[in-house]
């Protein structure tokens, strides 16, 4: 018995995709099912110098001051060996030796500011691009599903990757978020790494019951069609994501993503995000659907024993983590041929944005040999995409308390995670400005909120970052 011609038909139980991680169907089923109309409430020009994005969320709170901000101060770690890079950046090169060689490739922006100062909110913050406001938060799509919708009429028929897909989400404060009025079928494919290399593949046996499965429950289908429809968006979210299923167990690339090398696993830190950072570089190598890719390390908290290696959990440990993970995804990308543009490399063509929810506080260390939450500025690292490699953007004062300069078009507003989000989204070639009115709240979506905390922001992208 032969596979069938195409994948785009079919997908695991939804019980069998969930064994890999999540996917972030809590609330899918308010997806709206009525008319929805779409206008641009701004003038934007996108930049569409992008297939694609990964977003490396610190999930929690990086000390700016101890990293890519590094200020002297009480707690300065005497092991730390702090070094002036060529751009004039102080980098501690006992933590970051992997990551000092490739921040010929990074432009640093210094002087980001949060809305928020609580992990579940912030998260909530850094996957929406907004504040969370109770009153409609069921309504409100995460990014990456925004990213799906819009980029759904540029896939191929040989598309059969998820367009969103992420690793770890599910272990952060906030978890996966859902589709919010979007359909379901944009929703994050959440993974697991270490589950997910367990095994993609199916052998042939497995494959031919499928397929014989699968047109029983077409047949199924058809005969009980009328009767089905009464259970509404719920079926049909089931059935959205059965078929994309089908099309992932057809595709022999599928479970080549999740093949590593041990060459692989040491150079990417063998850690959970290292497998993540390594597997989101295969999926973006087979050029199959995926274009946005999240990729959560989680556990950046240490209010408690931040730079004590007996906690179970502080900076060293992270930072171990990170250094090999991100420095190998931008060396592989940076070598690894683009399939879409000949001449051009993966990382020509990813935008590569890395950043917590907010800082933590500078200074010396609480009573806890920790640092708390801070909002007020912290740092973002970009790469690829045409972003001008080396340059550093914005700047604070002496111990990292305040932000001097902003780095970007407005000298008296600092960018915040909107901002972010509107560069991902020009990069990728959305108009960010668009608005969709029609949602059952009444409510409108603007696709970059342009309303803060304490009112109106500017909703412009980073455009600095290319030079």
């Amino acid at each position: 018995m032969k596979h069938a011609k195409t994948v785009a038909e079919l997908l695991p139980t939804r019980r069998d995709l969930l064994q890999f991680g999540g996917l972030g169907l809590a609330g899918a089923a308010a997806s709206c099912v009525w008319p929805l109309r779409v206008g641009a409430a701004s003038k934007t020009n996108p930049r569409g110098n992008a297939r694609n994005v990964i977003y490396y969320e610190f999930s929690g709170a990086i000390s700016h001051v101890d990293g890519f901000d590094f200020k002297e101060n009480p707690a300065t770690q005497k092991d730390f060996d702090v070094r002036q890079l060529k751009n004039g950046v102080y980098l501690s090169h006992f933590l970051f030796p992997k990551v000092e060689k490739v921040m010929d490739k990074v432009c640093l922006l210094r002087s980001l500011k949060s809305h928020e100062q609580v992990h579940f909110r912030g998260q909530y913050y850094v996957q929406t691009g907004r504040q969370m406001n109770l009153a409609f938060a069921k309504e409100i799509p995460a990014v990456g599903s925004v990213i799906a919708a819009e980029l759904e009429s540029r896939r191929r028929p040989a598309d059969t990757f998820p367009t969103y897909v992420s690793f770890n989400l599910e272990k952060g404060a906030a978890g996966a978020l859902a589709t919010g009025f979007l359909p379901a079928r944009y929703s994050v494919f959440d993974m697991d790494p270490q589950a997910a290399l367990k095994g993609m593949a199916l052998d042939q046996k497995a494959v031919e019951l499928v397929e014989e499965r699968w047109r029983l429950l077409e047949a199924l289908r058809k005969a009980e069609a009328p009767r089905m429809a009464a259970y509404g968006s719920e079926m049909k979210t089931f059935e959205s994501f059965s078929e994309t299923a089908h099309k992932l167990i057809g595709d022999a690339r599928w479970p080549a993503a999740f093949q590593l090398t041990d060459s692989d696993r040491a150079r990417y830190g063998n850690s959970a995000v290292g497998l993540s950072c390594a597997l989101a570089r295969n999926l973006l190598s087979h050029d199959a659907g995926t274009r946005y890719i999240h990729v959560c390390h989680p556990g950046w908290d240490h209010h408690v024993r931040i730079w004590d290696r007996s906690a179970s959990s502080n900076h060293y440990k992270l930072i171990e983590e990170f250094d090999p993970a991100f420095s190998a995804l931008l060396e592989d990308l940076a070598r690894t041929p683009s399939k879409a543009t000949p001449g051009s490399s993966l990382l020509d063509e990813t935008l590569v944005v890395a950043m917590g929810e907010f800082g933590r506080t500078p200074g010396d260390l609480n009573h806890m040999k920790g640092r708390d939450h801070y909002n007020p500025c912290f740092p973002a690292l970009f790469a690829g995409a045409g972003v001008k490699g080396g340059l550093v953007l914005g700047r604070t004062n002496s111990d990292g308390t305040k932000c001097e300069e902003t780095g970007w078009k407005h000298p008296k507003e600092q960018p915040k995670i909107e901002n972010v989000v509107a560069t991902m989204y020009s990069a990728l070639g959305i108009d960010w400005g668009k608005e969709v009115s029609g949602l059952p709240s009444g409510r409108n979506y603007k696709f970059v909120d342009p309303l803060g905390a304490n009112g109106i922001i500017p909703t412009d992208e980073i455009a600095t970052i290319y030079g």
